[in-house]
């Protein structure tokens, strides 16, 4: 029996405090919505997708997903599966599809967008996105994984000390002192980068 294009869901936040009581929604959800949530945790993983449909509840973020158990073969996911992309290592870095970096350190991550980075202070010929995109370019970053919750492909660049004290000098081209804050006090060692395809 094929798998339904859409399963009646309850959803509930699991932000419920002690005593608070949160409503259940109940609504009619497309299947390739829910297993695009569930692709987030388990990967393109056909055995643990199985199990979690099989179970009939999931918890994503602050949300809590259930619904009638369904009993979906390697055969009914395989038509599903391929509806979402594959982790492809071939693909090299583009930067100019880069959205978002977050740099990583011993006292901590900053999270840089490109649309706050790419804000130009008056007067600056350049903004810190293009310091910082130039600069992991030549590191050549590395193909990690697809990640199926932001979309995107994620690569990674080991920062040099060099290349750590740069980009640290070169925060004060960033609008906002905040994070400018940010990216001085943290003890920069690698850039995690976000890439839509």
């Amino acid at each position: 029996m094929p798998l339904p294009e859409t399963i009646p869901a309850k959803i509930s936040s699991e932000a419920a405090g002690y005593i608070s009581m949160t409503p259940v929604a109940r609504q009619e959800l497309p299947l390739a919505e829910l297993v695009e949530r569930v692709l987030a945790t388990t990967g393109k993983d056909p055995a643990r997708i199985r199990e979690v449909l099989s179970r009939g509840s999931f918890v994503s973020g602050s949300s809590r997903y259930r619904w009638p158990g369904l009993d979906a073969s390697e055969d009914d996911l395989g038509p599903l599966l391929a509806r979402f992309p594959d982790p492809d290592p071939s693909r090299l870095f583009d930067a100019a599809r880069c959205r978002r970096v977050v740099l990583r350190g011993s006292r901590g991550t900053v999270e840089i967008d490109r649309d706050a980075a790419a804000q130009r202070r008056l007067l600056r010929k350049r903004s810190y996105w293009d310091a910082l995109i130039s600069m992991l370019e030549t590191l050549a970053p590395e193909y990690q994984r697809y990640s199926y919750a932001d979309r995107v492909d994620v690569y990674l660049a080991h920062l040099t000390p060099e290349t750590a004290e740069h980009l640290q000098q070169e925060a004060s081209l960033l609008r906002f002192s905040t994070l400018i804050d940010q990216v001085r006090r943290r003890a920069l060692q690698e850039a995690e980068l976000f890439v839509e395809r």
